[in-house]
């Protein structure tokens, strides 16, 4: 079985009902539907960092969206391995951010320190497992600068919706 580690921009995005995103939209929802299916373990640190980012943009008790359904799945499932790894990871002194298993390269120096939780797990992963987890990605344009210093480090990501990354940016209203 595969192993992923959902950001939560997927997840949000699974529950958007802005039909502006509807092609991205469906495509989040049906990568999450796949692992509610059990088709692939989802990975999370056992220090509840990616699963209270979930929590924080979820309502997993209102079961209204696909994203809210698989966290509240995931959190009814931490302890079936089947449904879920929970691997340690080390933070390092300072704000929480920084991690021992977040790779020390120049080429990440300026990583999105909130995303640094995703590659740590992956890493851990991978020291605990022998196999570095995918990680599902939706819109995260921050992401894209360091795709290559990632794979170096033999991070996968998968870009769901890599055609909407690829958009210019449109300006919000009134800005």
């Amino acid at each position: 079985m595969d192993a992923v580690i959902v950001d939560t921009n997927v997840i949000v995005i699974a529950n958007d009902t802005d039909d502006k995103r509807a092609d991205c939209r469906d495509r989040c929802q049906d990568r999450l539907q796949q692992i509610i299916d059990q088709h692939e373990k989802v990975v999370i640190d056992d220090g509840w960092r990616i699963l209270g980012e979930y929590d924080d943009n979820t309502r997993p008790n209102t079961r209204k969206g696909v994203g809210d359904i698989f966290v509240k799945r995931l959190l009814q499932n931490l302890g079936n391995p089947e449904i879920c790894t929970m691997v340690p990871i080390t933070p390092l002194a300072g704000n929480g951010t920084d991690f021992e298993e977040f790779p020390t390269d120049i080429a990440l120096i300026n990583f999105d320190p909130d995303d640094r939780k995703f590659i740590a797990v992956a890493l851990a992963h991978k020291r605990d497992n022998g196999r570095v987890p995918t990680i599902l990605l939706a819109i995260d344009r921050g992401w894209l600068q360091f795709m290559v210093a990632l794979a170096n480090h033999g991070v996968s990501v998968d870009i769901i919706c890599e055609a909407d990354m690829q958009r210019p940016r449109q300006r919000r209203k009134g800005k």
